[in-house]
């Protein structure tokens, strides 16, 4: 394996677990739809024994039971046509696609962005790290084209 391979397997992998992680979260959203998120938030409170009179978790169990079945259902879409994105990136990553290169460039520079504005107005290490690897990834990207060869095309 080249040098520079180790990263862009890194960049796969990262797809990778992304697009699982959001398609499991997908599913669980789904799995809300019809149930009493108002009495699933209380004993979910209880099972981790938060302190209910607690002014801030007092508020996120009130506004938990005002959640609409339909945003549920657009977050889940949303998640799962994430987690598709990501395993498509992922899968012309390691076919070695030129188009993959380019798709991902493109999706990870449009958010960072909105991790600058984070790491402004939020500032926190994670956040700082994902801006970080975000900006190498887009990089790295641009800068090892030698790793998606151009298709020559028959005479």
């Amino acid at each position: 394996m080249a040098k520079q391979e180790w990263f862009l397997k890194f960049i796969i992998w990262e797809l990778s677990i992304k697009g699982l992680l959001l398609f499991i979260l997908s599913v669980g959203l789904m799995s809300l739809i019809n149930k009493d998120l108002d009495q699933l938030s209380k004993q979910l409170a209880q099972d981790l024994n938060l302190d209910v009179d607690r002014y801030y978790i007092n508020i996120l169990l009130s506004k938990a039971g005002m959640v609409k079945t339909t945003l549920l259902v657009e977050v889940s879409i949303g998640m799962f046509l994430y987690a598709t994105l990501s395993w498509v990136e992922a899968y012309g990553l390691h076919m070695r696609k030129r188009w993959a290169e380019y798709l991902t460039a493109v999706a990870t520079a449009l958010f960072i962005p909105v991790e600058v504005y984070e790491v402004i107005f939020r500032l926190s290490a994670i956040r700082v790290a994902v801006l970080i690897l975000n900006i190498i990834i887009v990089y790295y990207l641009i800068k090892h084209k030698e790793l998606f060869p151009k298709k020559t095309r028959p005479q």
